[in-house]
């Protein structure tokens, strides 16, 4: 990929705060960070002083190691988001924002830029209370979720920046544990698997305890679609990562499961292999392809929405149905949305019509599918990821209806810009056709419609 000049705008917001020569001053993002070689976002919390205090000093000392020698280019440049675990600490937020900044060496998101700090929370699923250094390379990529981890295990940065090593090498020299059923779903399998005997098909990694709730609910349901899939496709394979505390929880948890695992001995795999991917909470069902390249991370809610495994391996879409996972998308992303009647005739209506418009709007912004979702609107080239979805008759496209005051008609073709508080409705009787929808959606892009702002219309419908 060629050097993606515009990225630390995108993700940082144009000015950046620094504290220099005892006082608080600007600089712009762009001019801030381009010379350096790994950017890392460290995400702190002005309340939580202890946690946050052992780990920055750590991050500063690796940050001046790094950079003692450097003069234009950077080994490492740290931009610090500060975060509250709790809003009723602290009376004057403001205050306590510019404390925690006071002192150190590097950058900071302004206080002010309170939707661009969430955002960047929700884009790297940061846990409240949890310092998190994320780093970066220098187009933006991700090279690690928890880089905090490996700097508490590599304090002096000796493998600086730690990147990930791949999964045929973290799992090279396991033998890997079968579960309970798995001569029965495997009758020809040999006594020895390891990870590189697998068949070049998709394969599943599955994180989860017998200690979680949720888990000991999903892992039936798993089991059961892990033997219609493999019914179709026999090289599936699914390895299971366990986070339980106790080897007699493990064991009793394993019993049941038709599939290989990575044996309880291997803790320090197990930890690898839950940096490598980012796993943030259990249950977690990511897949990959017969390359090792990420298919999806939420293969389990997926699995939810197509219990049958129709969709498998659940590939990223162009145009996707509008269910409660890309409504929450909405806060991050503009979408494109066509709300159709639920028959089996309309989907494939609105389909016919969104797909040419969203293939040519993401070949157009080289925006890549393939990449991790935190990564979408750092490698777009344009400002926005934007979605294209089809609202069929459901309880998630009713709320997104009367959030911002839609007329319940269909078909329907709305541009909703819910970052920017407004959306723009195709003019009632437009027909709806391949060529109107992708004039609509350059014009949409463009700002060339008529917006109407979501407060506005929530205050007329109140009235």
């Amino acid at each position: 990929m060629a050097h993606n000049a515009h990225w630390h705008e995108r993700l940082f917001g144009q000015q950046l705060l620094r504290y220099e020569n005892g006082a608080f001053g600007f600089a712009g993002a762009q001019e801030a960070l381009y010379s350096a070689n790994i950017t890392g976002v460290y995400f702190s919390f002005a309340n939580i002083s202890q946690q946050s205090d052992d780990f920055v000093k750590k991050l500063r000392l690796l940050y001046e190691r790094l950079n003692q020698d450097c003069c234009e280019v950077k080994k490492l440049e740290v931009v610090q988001v500060v975060l509250w675990a709790n809003n009723d600490v602290f009376s004057d937020f403001e205050n306590s924002h510019r404390d925690s900044l006071v002192g150190m060496p590097w950058f900071a998101v302004p206080f002010s830029e309170i939707e661009l700090k969430t955002k960047l929370s929700r884009r790297y699923r940061i846990k409240s209370g949890v310092p998190t250094l994320v780093l970066l390379d220098r187009d933006g990529g991700t090279i690690s979720v928890s880089a905090q981890e490996r700097l508490l295990e590599d304090p002096m940065g000796t493998s600086f920046p730690w990147r990930p090593r791949p999964v045929d090498q973290v799992l090279k020299d396991v033998v890997l544990q079968q579960g309970g059923t798995y001569c029965k779903e495997h009758p020809s399998t040999k006594e020895e698997t390891r990870y590189g005997d697998l068949p070049d098909a998709v394969r599943g990694f599955y994180f989860s305890a017998n200690w979680c709730p949720p888990c000991r609910a999903f892992t039936p349901q798993l089991a059961e679609v892990y033997h219609v899939i493999r019914k179709r496709e026999p090289g599936f394979e699914i390895v299971f990562v366990s986070s339980d505390r106790s080897a007699e929880s493990y064991a009793s948890y394993v019993e049941n499961m038709p599939w290989l695992i990575v044996p309880w001995q291997q803790a320090a795999v197990r930890a690898e292999l839950a940096q490598l991917y980012g796993i943030r909470g259990i249950p977690t069902l990511l897949l990959l392809d017969r390359n090792g390249h990420i298919i999806t991370t939420d293969a389990r809610t997926e699995l939810a929405e197509d219990p049958m495994a129709q969709n498998f391996p659940w590939k990223p879409r162009a145009v996707n149905i509008l269910t409660e996972r890309y409504a929450n998308k909405l806060h991050d992303y503009p979408a494109i949305v066509l709300f159709v009647d639920g028959e089996e005739t309309e989907l494939q209506f609105a389909e016919s019509v969104l797909s040419p418009a969203a293939d040519s709007y993401y070949k157009k912004h080289n925006i890549n599918f393939n990449c991790a979702p935190e990564d979408f609107s750092s490698n777009c080239e344009d400002d926005h990821y934007l979605q294209f979805l089809i609202g069929l008759d459901s309880e998630t496209s009713d709320i997104l209806r009367d959030l911002i005051g839609l007329d319940d008609v269909v078909p329907l073709l709305v541009g909703i810009d819910i970052p920017n508080r407004r959306f723009a409705v195709m003019e009632y009787g437009v027909e709806i056709t391949v060529d109107a929808v992708s004039d609509f959606v350059e014009k949409f892009q463009k700002g060339e419609v008529k917006f109407i702002d979501v407060n506005d219309r929530v205050v007329e419908d109140e009235h």
